[in-house]
């Protein structure tokens, strides 16, 4: 887990904190105990841009595969595949004082997802961006760590 406080490189200076976010990061390391849900190898993509929209997708990889074929899966593939799987829309916004961004849902798998706001004290080290969860107590060891794609 990234444990540096929030830097600010010579590059983003004056830049405002915004800007760091910007841009496309791909995941680096999932600790939680949901993480067991997407194997030992996650794949994801975490999207923020400049009008304040954010994207996210979480995969188990490798993706099983459907004895049913793609069309008609059976329930238990159906329940698997979802379990080891993620992604959800919206919109977000820093606090830069607190240091929190939080990710206001629009749309998600999972349907009581949908219009919740995820607070997350943030930190950034390098290349990387660590998100951990502030409001949820049973995941407050949690952490999500993203290096920057683009």
């Amino acid at each position: 887990m990234i444990r540096s406080e929030n830097t600010t490189s010579s590059s983003s200076a004056g830049k405002g904190i915004r800007s760091q976010f910007v841009g496309t990061w791909r995941l680096v390391s999932i600790e939680s105990a949901e993480s067991r849900l997407f194997g030992d190898r996650p794949i994801g993509m975490l999207m923020y841009d400049a009008d304040s929209h954010v994207a996210v997708q979480i995969m188990r990889n490798p993706r099983p595969v459907s004895a049913g074929g793609p069309a008609f899966p059976p329930a238990k593939e159906v329940q698997v595949a979802y379990k080891g799987y993620y992604a959800y829309y919206g919109t977000w916004e820093v606090d830069e004082e607190r240091g929190i961004i939080t990710h206001h849902l629009e749309g998600s798998l999972r349907p009581g997802d949908v219009g919740k706001d995820f607070a997350r004290a943030y930190r950034f080290s390098g290349n990387q961006l660590a998100l951990t969860p502030v409001e949820d107590l049973a995941a407050s060891n949690s952490c999500l760590t993203w290096e920057r794609a683009t």
